[in-house]
Formats: structure tokens, sequence, C-alpha cells
């Protein structure tokens, strides 16, 4: 399905589960406008842009885990997930 770019499969599942995580966001605003809250970040923030910091905090997470760790990658995105997970919630 994807042989006309150089894409691999496991980048062609995280872009769609973005689309699709983005997707749902853009839907259930539409439902359930969001509250501004204020977390432990320091600044007030909506579910939307807690999704953004979490995307970008598990990015760098795991670029500087790859870079500065020899191991199993499994590691890093368990830990990066839940860094995202505790800023989803109450960042």
């Amino acid at each position: 399905m994807l042989n006309w770019m150089a894409w691999t499969t496991p980048i062609a599942i995280v872009f769609t589960s973005v689309v699709i995580i983005i997707a749902g966001m853009t839907i259930w605003g539409h439902y359930s406008p969001p509250k501004v809250h204020k977390g432990f970040l320091r600044i007030t923030t909506d579910r939307g842009d807690r999704l953004y910091i979490a995307y970008i905090s598990a990015a760098f997470f795991m670029v500087c885990f790859i870079g500065l760790v020899e191991g199993a990658l499994y590691v890093g995105v368990a830990i990066a997930a839940a860094i995202a997970a505790v800023i989803l919630k109450w960042g």
C-alpha cells in the first residue's frame, strides 16, 4: 500500500494515529467545548494545548532517549507515554 513512498509501516501507523487523534479532538471539541485549566505547567491550557505539549514533550524525550541510552526503545516509548499521560491529565 505504501510502496510508492519511502515510508515504513510504523511511521504510517504513527501519522495515521495522529490524524485520528486530531479528528477525534475536533469532534469532541464540537460537542463539548474545552475548559481552560491551570495545572502544574503554570499556564492556562485547554485539552488541545495539553495534547500539543504532550506530543512535543514525548518527541523531545524520545530524541534524548535514543541519543543517550543504549537499550530497547520500548522502555523509552513507555516512559514517553507516561510523560504524555501526566501532561494530559494534570498539565
